[in-house]
């Protein structure tokens, strides 16, 4: 108890994100964490959005936070006292770790393996990839995993073990795959007198990867019913985070200007809006305007 740790959440959703420590009592704790941190990893200020100690931050800790990290939440597990004796600060701690020690632990969620969306200028070096717009958008797959702190590990398949499937081996494993976004996934509407439909496609896990339904082979005709027009315009603001409109409907520019403000940072999916027809035809017609960047590879 008398050890405080730091760590530091950032915006890749780290499944094992990076952690200092320091005396408990240290008025700089954050700060020499932070300064670990750095040397043991390649790691910027901007990239964390969250701070959490096991001692509240003292107030030379606070100034530091709130200039090291603007952005980010801060929390902490435990008080930190207002003198110098620290004695039943530390006794109240231990005797909180105790009763949490002897409760059982929270497991994390079962892997689950679901279809993820890539963008990159070409075939993906490493990751297994299946082309959706040419040169431009693909098709992957990730086992996933929420722990119970609710960071979201993945997985990749890599090009390498998609490789090495037979046809028939690899249909069985996509099939389950899309079936496993299927579970929880809904279309919700929101009906505009003026603008016509917009639908949201969530997902019960979390909206994990909802913006992959645009690859099941009912979403089209579902979306089309929902809105009245065959041809449609999907905005994927992020992986997780997606809208569906009638390509002549009122509602193109504002779901267009969402993509291009869209604040998004997990990296493998340039956020776009897409045209799709009951032909099958898909069309990226407008993206964020960030550069092409490529996903992890």
């Amino acid at each position: 108890m008398d050890t405080n740790i730091i760590v530091f959440q950032t915006k890749n959703k780290d499944d094992n994100p990076p952690q200092g420590m320091a005396p408990a009592k240290a008025d700089d704790a954050v700060r020499q964490a932070w300064h670990q941190v750095c040397e043991a990893r390649q790691i910027q200020a901007s990239d964390v959005t969250g701070v959490r100690s096991t001692w509240q931050a003292s107030r030379m800790d606070r100034i530091f936070l709130a200039g090291m990290f603007p952005g980010a939440e801060y929390s902490y597990q435990f008080d930190r006292p207002d003198g110098d004796d620290w004695s039943e600060a530390f006794e109240l701690a231990g005797k909180a770790g105790n009763e949490n020690s002897e409760e059982t632990p929270p497991q994390a969620e079962e892997d689950t393996w679901l279809p993820i969306l890539h963008t990159y200028d070409g075939p993906l070096k490493l990751y297994a990839s299946l082309p959706l717009v040419k040169n431009r958008l693909y098709l992957g797959f990730a086992k996933t995993t929420i722990t119970p702190s609710g960071h979201i590990g993945m997985s990749h398949l890599l090009r390498g073990q998609f490789e090495e499937m037979s046809k028939d081996e690899f249909f069985e494993f996509a099939n389950a795959a899309l079936d496993n976004l299927k579970s929880g996934l809904v279309f919700k509407g929101q009906e505009d007198g003026t603008k016509g439909q917009l639908l949201t496609v969530a997902r019960s896990d979390n909206n994990l990867c909802a913006g992959s339904a645009i690859v099941l082979g009912e979403f089209h005709e579902r979306a089309a019913e929902l809105v009245g027009e065959d041809k449609l315009v999907v905005a994927l603001v992020s992986p997780d985070h997606i809208y569906v409109a009638g390509a002549s409907s009122g509602w193109v520019d504002e779901i267009t200007d969402w993509v291009r403000t869209s604040p998004d940072t997990s990296g493998d999916l340039v956020p776009c809006v897409l045209l799709l027809d009951s032909s099958g035809g898909m069309e990226i017609i407008a993206e964020r305007p960030t550069g092409r960047a490529p996903a992890r590879n």
